[in-house]
């Protein structure tokens, strides 16, 4: 079955800041665009709820591992795909729960395989670095590669997207471990994606933060960060990441 095409989001939820009036707007989301893939950072157990219900058709990763519900998740439209195996990294980060979480998915009713990583890495304003001047991501960004490079099969599409907190350093960084980043393989510049003033009062800086980058045997076929709206509320203080992809022998350069 070849190519195979298939939608991934990111999105940063925001934990529980404003979810009653938010949670309308980001079902209306799920429900228009229907991402094969969801990659959601900062979930909690109430948004956790609420999205099983917003994406009946859809698996997440069931694991006892605390940061898989109130860090990073990943939904996957069980139509599509099967769950080979999942697991997560140590980033060495200052928040306790949080790593690189990742899955390895099969694509159903082929011998496609994709490997999907999911990160927040830690913020600008954290204390330590605001005190001293040093970021946490550039290491951060390193483990990220190199755990990347050993979980990887042999021409297995690879993607890793979530809220870098950073617009230059962590996408520059995977470059050198053979990633691309989506709205450069498109050729266009990534539009900002923090903050979505309505929501927020963080409006003191401008950033393309939250990132789709891949790997391998794949082809990005559009991009965009959705500035969507519903009922006058956005989906959190960060906007969407929206990708396709295309997978298959006829996309190998």
């Amino acid at each position: 079955m070849y190519p195979f095409r298939f939608s991934l989001a990111t999105l940063n939820l925001w934990n529980t800041i404003l979810w009653e009036v938010r949670a309308p707007a980001v079902k209306r989301f799920l429900e228009l665009y229907r991402p094969d893939i969801c990659c959601f950072q900062e979930v909690r157990e109430k948004t956790l709820q609420d999205i099983d219900l917003f994406l009946p058709m859809y698996d997440r990763i069931d694991d006892p591992l605390p940061g898989w519900n109130n860090e990073g998740t990943i939904y996957f439209n069980r139509n599509l795909f099967e769950e080979i195996e999942h697991g997560e990294v140590e980033l060495d980060m200052p928040e306790k729960d949080r790593r690189m979480f990742w899955v390895r998915l099969s694509v159903r009713h082929s011998p496609l395989t994709l490997l999907v990583a999911n990160v927040h890495l830690t913020h600008q304003e954290n204390a330590d670095e605001c005190a001293t001047g040093l970021s946490y991501r550039h290491a951060q960004a390193e483990k990220m590669g190199i755990a990347l490079d050993s979980l990887e099969r042999p021409d297995e599409p690879v993607l890793v997207c979530g809220d870098f907190n950073d617009p230059v350093h962590p996408a520059r960084q995977l470059k050198g471990h053979g990633f691309v980043e989506l709205f450069n393989s498109l050729g266009l510049a990534q539009p900002p994606t923090f903050p979505c003033a309505a929501m927020t009062d963080e409006i003191h800086v401008t950033e393309a933060i939250d990132k789709i980058l891949s790997k391998g045997n794949i082809r990005a076929l559009q991009g965009s960060v959705p500035n969507f709206y519903h009922e006058r509320a956005g989906l959190s203080d960060h906007w969407p990441v929206v990708a396709t992809f295309s997978v298959g022998k006829d996309e190998i350069e």
